[in-house]
């Protein structure tokens, strides 16, 4: 699994540059050495080729019977000291500046491989999923949560793309074939985590089939987040989330671009009360940045206080959301300050996903940690939730480093072991319904 991922993590355009002038240069540099190396191979005397020299005396007599004049010798043998001086010449700049700039050249084209290598990293966890047999998994996904255990509260899953689940929008081909439901359960199991939310992917849109099937499959490990509609009818927004609950899913997402207009209309708010009445939290993905839909969020808060809202991947204060490690994203400060401000409202809370997405810095995002700080005391430990945005994190410093990023940051000391679970765990078992 690990050479697989290799292709899937990304490198940076001056980093693929650099590496393309190193090789280049590398490859330049041999080619001289070799030439050199063949030049001076031609003035080397038997010497040089393993035949040993012979005395003064002999060596006349031998060049005398060979026709070759004693004035003639000298000369082979002045070529014999420049040949070989040559040869300690090159095997010198071969080793101070070929060979450095061969190692250099490994060391960034292979940048890729080494953080790909690094799937699991938290202690208890496996390389990948293997060494883990389905009967393992499915032992692991049924034995459900228990307190203190740690549960993803993002994460996606999908098929091929192929009948009967069809996409209806492209995924990355890469992603294709190793983010169906059965891996990740045993991704989890290496890595310790006793449950997920699956939320629905917009590679199938408003088609929950394959969601459903893997909620089906894994009643007491999964459970799962549906993609609202927005063209449904106010009057029916009850029976519309009375077929999902039916089916397993505990809670919605409201993405605002699938919207023609404001999601705070009058399905957006039919949808999102009767979300509340039921016991089923809204999630918002706000993929371009939260300020420009604070008056939409909002005015749905206002409609339903009792409604739980939880602000999706720590409100996309980084834009664009490609990856903090791309040179051209940027914080922003007003979206961090309307997160924040949103925490007058004791329904609403902040998933800690997608960490790779919001960190200007590899794993394991030291940058955020004053940023959990600032969470923490808006919010409190009570309203903030861990997730990893899978599959995505695969190709972001590997699962495993998402799931052990907390723990490291918590060297600060300031939650207690009570409060880091409810953060890691307890949270996202008691807002979405893990028993």
């Amino acid at each position: 699994f690990s050479r697989e991922m290799v292709s899937l993590q990304p490198l940076g355009l001056s980093r693929r540059i650099g590496g393309c002038i190193l090789l280049l240069s590398s490859l330049i540099v041999h080619l001289f050495v070799l030439r050199s190396e063949r030049r001076g191979l031609s003035h080397v005397s038997g010497h040089q080729l393993g035949i040993p020299l012979r005395s003064q005396a002999n060596s006349r007599v031998a060049v005398r019977n060979f026709g070759v004049s004693p004035a003639s010798e000298q000369g082979s043998r002045q070529q014999h000291l420049f040949g070989l001086r040559r040869r300690h010449v090159m095997k010198a700049f071969r080793w101070l500046v070929a060979a450095p700039l061969a190692l250099a050249t490994a060391s960034v084209t292979a940048h890729a491989s080494s953080a790909s290598s690094r799937f699991c990293t938290a202690a208890g966890c496996e390389e990948g999923y293997e060494g883990t047999s389905d009967e393992e998994a499915k032992a692991w996904a049924a034995k459900g949560y228990s307190e203190g255990d740690v549960i993803d509260s993002h994460i996606h899953v999908w098929g091929d793309g192929q009948d009967p689940y069809p996409y209806d929008n492209p995924t990355p081909d890469a992603l294709r074939s190793i983010c169906d439901g059965d891996k990740f359960v045993k991704n989890a199991k290496n890595a310790k985590v006793s449950g997920a939310l699956i939320v629905q992917p917009i590679n199938y849109k408003y088609d929950h089939t394959y969601v459903t099937k893997q909620l089906k499959k894994y009643p007491s490990f999964y459970k799962g987040m549906a993609l609202a509609n927005p063209v449904t009818p106010p009057e029916q927004a009850g029976v519309y989330l009375d077929g999902l609950q039916k089916d397993g899913y505990v809670a919605l997402r409201f993405n605002p671009y699938l919207w023609s207009g404001s999601m705070a209309d009058d399905s957006g708010k039919a949808i999102y009360k009767q979300a509340g009445q039921k016991g089923m939290a809204v999630g918002v993905m706000c993929f371009k940045g939260l300020s420009q839909h604070m008056n939409d969020i909002k005015a749905l808060l206002d409609h339903s206080p009792e409604t739980t809202l939880v602000i999706d991947h720590w409100g996309f204060f980084r834009q664009p959301a490609t990856g903090g490690t791309d040179p051209e994203t940027k914080v922003s400060e007003e979206a961090w300050k309307d997160l924040l401000s949103l925490s007058e409202y004791p329904q609403v809370n902040v998933k800690l996903s997608a960490l790779f997405r919001v960190s200007g810095e590899e794993s394991p995002y030291e940058d955020l940690r004053p940023r959990l700080n600032d969470l923490i005391k808006a919010f409190g430990p009570g309203r903030l939730m861990w997730g990893s945005d899978y599959p995505y994190a695969l190709m972001n410093g590997g699962y495993c480093a998402s799931v052990d990023a907390l723990r490291k940051w918590d060297s600060d000391k300031l939650l207690d072991e009570s409060d880091f679970h409810k953060i890691c765990g307890g949270n996202a078992a008691a807002v979405f319904g893990f028993k």
